[in-house]
């Protein structure tokens, strides 16, 4: 009897003791678990991307290189990448279009070749042999063309020291009234100096963008996208295609000012054109990574944006159509 007792108390002591929580009794949640302020710093961490991938200037470079790569051969067949060309030839047969900026020609040319070899002692070699690794024989010909789309970033840095785009609007100008569009020229002037002196804001006081791809906006892109250059033959294509694709239309950009077409009118000129426009950025570039006189290569490229944009009037004035909206292409 006692032994019994003696272990039935026993096994009450060792029971621990439950209490209930009963809805009338349980305190709050806030209370047992009160809310945790949390740093503005790591809530704005929280919405930025997860990854770099995520990023916005990824995803834009990704959008581009995709409608890039859908409009390429478009791009290819418009023919219009001949328009450099033909600037240079029209430059060697009416030498008097650029000879009237003959100092910002020297100065250009000096600066190109200085900066040319600056970096081609500097890195030709090393990145001539870290791509001889992977591409063979056409390391040292894709470390050339690497230099050269080098000395053009550090050019563009120079554009305005060099009065470059002054300099090149002025042969555009020149270019269009030798091809017999100086009309053009002067209602564009004077346009501009109304709309200026009114106060408006639709039009601005453009000129001539060889470097748009080098923008503030898109110098970033630019260099992301040099490494596409160590991939043979197609890497360099898709790099010349890709930054063609957003600095083609900075060529045309004296064009719409004479023209008076507002940023949405410019817009929507351009999305019309985009292939066109794609493959004359292309080979523009392509023309500035020519070793020591790559920046030279500008002016040429300026006369080939105003002879097509010569063309371009005389197909019944069709951008003033487009701007004022009388007239559809």
């Amino acid at each position: 009897m006692y032994e019994s007792m003696t272990s039935s108390q026993h096994r009450c002591c060792l029971q621990p003791e439950v209490h209930y929580i009963t809805a009338n009794s349980s305190p709050p949640l806030r209370q047992l678990f009160p809310p945790v302020s949390i740093p503005s710093r790591l809530k704005n961490m929280s919405n930025q991307p997860s990854s770099p991938s995520q990023h916005p200037i990824i995803l834009q470079l990704r959008a581009e290189a995709t409608e890039t790569a859908h409009q390429s051969s478009q791009a290819i067949s418009s023919l219009a990448w001949l328009w450099p060309i033909r600037g240079i030839y029209f430059t060697v047969t009416h030498p008097e279009v650029v000879l009237s900026v003959k100092g910002t020609l020297v100065k250009s040319l000096l600066s190109s070749v200085i900066t040319f070899i600056v970096l081609a002692v500097l890195t030709y070699l090393p990145q001539a042999a870290f791509l001889s690794i992977f591409t063979g024989f056409l390391g040292p010909f894709l470390a050339l063309l690497l230099v050269g789309a080098e000395s053009i970033f550090l050019l563009t840095f120079l554009a305005k020291p060099l009065f470059l785009e002054p300099a090149l609007t002025q042969v555009f100008d020149s270019t269009l009234i030798a091809k017999g569009q100086g009309r053009v020229v002067n209602e564009g002037k004077a346009k501009y100096a109304s709309s200026k002196s009114a106060g408006r804001s639709g039009i601005e006081n453009a000129v001539v963008r060889p470097f748009q791809a080098l923008s503030r906006d898109g110098v970033l892109k630019y260099l992301l996208s040099l490494p596409l250059n160590m991939v043979p033959v197609l890497g360099t294509v898709a790099f010349l295609l890709l930054n063609g694709h957003r600095g083609g239309p900075g060529w045309h950009a004296r064009y719409f000012q004479l023209k008076g077409l507002d940023k949405k009118q410019r817009a929507e000129f351009v999305d019309k054109r985009r292939p066109e426009y794609t493959a004359f950025g292309m080979a523009t570039l392509l023309f500035n990574f020519v070793p020591l006189v790559g920046l030279v290569f500008t002016f040429t490229s300026t006369v080939g944006a105003a002879l097509w944009a010569a063309e371009l009037e005389a197909q019944v004035n069709l951008i003033g159509g487009e701007g004022s909206s009388t007239k559809q292409d």
